[in-house]
């Protein structure tokens, strides 16, 4: 049975996020966080905003070796590794940026199938935020849709994982068969009824999946299946 797996990046790849600690550092985070909260700017302006934030003084070379300390999940390798012994895709799927992700990646020497995530441009003292896949008929808490990158890098065959930990992964999740959830996913999963398994490392994951393999307990959720459908059909 081989598995198309999608995996968060900040506070699910590594023990912290990522993101929030960067800004928290270098930005304003609690202002502009609030502002989101409050409704007074979405989630691609809330980005806008806390780059915008940054003083000039801070440089490129600042931003790298913070984000550069960050640990990551002890599990995580030997999960790649399982992954590639079993034939199972594995993508990551961040609303983070490549400044981070690729640093930290590059420094573990992990060897990842796909990475999405946003890009930060960097010019005269001036920090830009791109967003890789924004989708104006989703109305998930994303700055991109990860959503779609689910869909477009899966197919009909395969049984979809998604793996996350925050509120950029509620939709994605929701349009996965198997899902592995911690923190403000797991609270939205049990809300919300969504079956899921709850994780504290990648160790539990491959546990649970080698588990559910043995019992050829692998198989499609219907409600997963039928929201992935309608995606499809209102684009």
């Amino acid at each position: 049975m081989k598995l198309a797996i999608f995996c968060d990046f900040d506070g699910t790849i590594t023990t912290k996020d990522v993101g929030d600690a960067l800004f928290r550092k270098f930005g304003n985070f609690e202002k502009h966080w609030q502002e989101f909260i409050e409704g007074e700017c979405n989630v691609r302006e809330l980005n806008k905003r806390l780059y915008a934030s940054i003083p000039t003084s801070v440089t490129l070379a600042d931003i790298k070796e913070f984000v550069i300390q960050h640990e990551v999940d002890a599990y995580f390798l030997p999960f790649i590794d399982y992954c590639k012994m079993q034939g199972h895709s594995f993508t990551v799927v961040s609303d983070g940026y490549d400044i981070y992700i690729y640093e930290i990646l590059k420094k573990l020497d992990a060897s990842i199938d796909k990475i999405f995530c946003n890009k930060l441009y960097y010019e005269n003292g001036k920090f830009t935020p791109s967003f890789f896949g924004a989708d104006e008929n989703c109305k998930c808490l994303t700055a991109s849709c990860k959503r779609n990158v689910v869909l477009t890098n899966s197919s009909d065959d395969d049984i979809l994982v998604y793996i996350g930990d925050g509120m950029t992964d509620f939709c994605a999740a929701e349009h996965c068969d198997i899902i592995f959830a911690k923190s403000q996913l797991a609270k939205y999963c049990n809300e919300n009824k969504i079956p899921h398994h709850p994780f504290k490392s990648f160790f539990d994951v491959k546990r649970t999946i080698e588990t559910l393999v043995a019992k050829k307990n692998i198989k499609r959720r219907n409600q997963a299946f039928l929201k992935r459908k309608n995606a499809f059909e209102a684009e």
